[in-house]
């Protein structure tokens, strides 16, 4: 009977976690849609930017934001995470190939 109260806490925060990213991505592509219809830019809303120093940034276009953010870590990260998993995944451009020697 313990078990089913630990287990009710979990699934609630599990639940509001996934509508709120739900709710998250549904801005985005309203966002994304609304800039296409009235402005026709077909830009993306995120877009994962590689620079020829090796770093990777994050061009956020929605709610007229235009701002990059670094985001090298994290994708150190996937990539290690895709290698040991043997997970098929995109490299960096060959002209920023930083990660190649951490490999």
């Amino acid at each position: 009977m313990h078990s089913r109260f630990r287990t009710r806490p979990f699934l609630i925060s599990f639940l509001c976690t996934a509508l709120a990213l739900l709710f998250l991505i549904g801005i985005l592509v309203v966002d994304a849609e609304g800039r296409r219809l009235s402005f026709n830019d077909t830009s993306p809303a995120l877009e994962l930017v590689y620079n020829a120093d090796g770093t990777a940034d994050m061009q956020v276009n929605a709610f007229r934001l235009d701002r990059q953010f670094d985001v090298t870590g994290l994708v150190r990260v996937w990539h290690f995470i895709a290698d040991f998993f043997c997970i098929p995944h995109g490299r960096f451009p060959e002209g920023a190939n930083a990660f190649a020697s951490a490999g």
